[in-house]
């Protein structure tokens, strides 16, 4: 892996023509914006890693606007009402083009006080800024920025387009995508849908020597979830006990809600009858709900898994 330049920045669209759509009335909207060089304030939403960071920058860069006019904010970390006090001082600054242009990521992360303040500073400063706001949780932005702001909800690829963007990845850098290296390929996909940004660190950090590989070793001290593509490869082989004994083993608080989807989006895994899915997806149900209230979650996920292999050997 060629650490000095991250894939996600390498193969992030960096004009319009390389986007990839799902949605053709989006496409043409953004495509008469860059037109008519103006873009209204923006609320762009959808799943992690479906390039709404990726389609502001595009925005503004194909509007030509000069870095000195732009700010970017992470919400997760600048979301108090002070933090966006002192926003005032960037945008009352006279711009070196039409406006200044303020990029807010995370914007559900804000607190209701700084929410009430922002969509006060939209409106009172629309003559000389715009503003683009990202979010996963768009429910969690209250209405009237949602009312000052046109919305575009991002829906994720499709899973065809976002295994073929994973596998154009691998060929620009030379990775052999050979029957083995295109299963393992299919277990970091199955793991990271939608997420493509996640997806593609992943495949990076992964790829030695031209070859495709699965994680090796454990993470139980890093901060990824590698461990859980390894845990996807035993599964599809019907080797549950040895898939829950290495997600007993890694298993963080952070990963809990993603397991618990991903046993649900891969019923194949526990029959083939529509019975054993049914199945399946009770007792996924059943454990999802006692996992709020257990005191360790652990017993908990592996007593699925338990019940699981029970209905995938009936």
């Amino acid at each position: 892996m060629n650490a000095s330049k991250l894939w996600v920045e390498k193969y992030r669209p960096s004009k319009l023509a390389e986007y990839v759509w799902v949605d053709e009335q989006q496409r043409l909207q953004v495509e008469q914006w860059v037109s008519e060089r103006h873009i209204p304030n923006l609320l762009l939403s959808g799943p992690a890693g479906v390039g709404k960071t990726s389609m502001a920058k595009m925005l503004l860069k194909e509007l030509g606007v000069e870095p000195s006019d732009i700010k970017y904010v992470n919400a997760s970390n600048e979301n108090k009402v002070d933090d966006f006090r002192n926003l005032t001082n960037f945008i009352e600054t006279m711009p070196i083009g039409e406006f200044r242009y303020v990029m807010l990521d995370e914007a559900d992360r804000m607190t209701p006080n700084a929410m009430d303040l922002l969509k006060n500073t939209i409106e009172e400063y629309s003559n000389c800024s715009r503003w683009i706001l990202t979010t996963n949780h768009p429910n969690k932005i209250i209405p009237p920025i949602k009312s000052r702001c046109t919305w575009l909800h991002f829906e994720q690829l499709n899973h065809d387009q976002y295994l073929t963007r994973a596998a154009q990845v691998l060929m620009e850098e030379g990775i052999e995508l050979d029957e083995e290296s295109l299963d393992i390929l299919q277990e970091y996909v199955t793991v990271c849908y939608p997420d493509l940004r996640k997806c593609i660190n992943f495949l990076q950090s992964n790829s030695r020597n031209g070859q495709l590989h699965r994680p090796s070793g454990s993470s139980k001290s890093s901060t990824n979830q590698e461990y859980i593509i390894n845990a996807v490869s035993l599964f599809k082989k019907g080797q549950i006990k040895e898939a829950r004994e290495l997600i007993s083993t890694n298993v963080k608080e952070s990963d809990y809600d993603d397991i618990y989807r991903l046993l649900y989006k891969n019923l194949d895994w526990w029959g083939k009858t529509e019975n054993q899915k049914n199945m399946a997806v009770i007792q996924i149900a059943n454990r999802l709900r006692d996992h709020q209230m257990v005191a360790d979650p652990e017993i908990c996920l592996s007593a699925l898994l338990i019940e699981l292999a029970e209905i995938a050997a009936q």
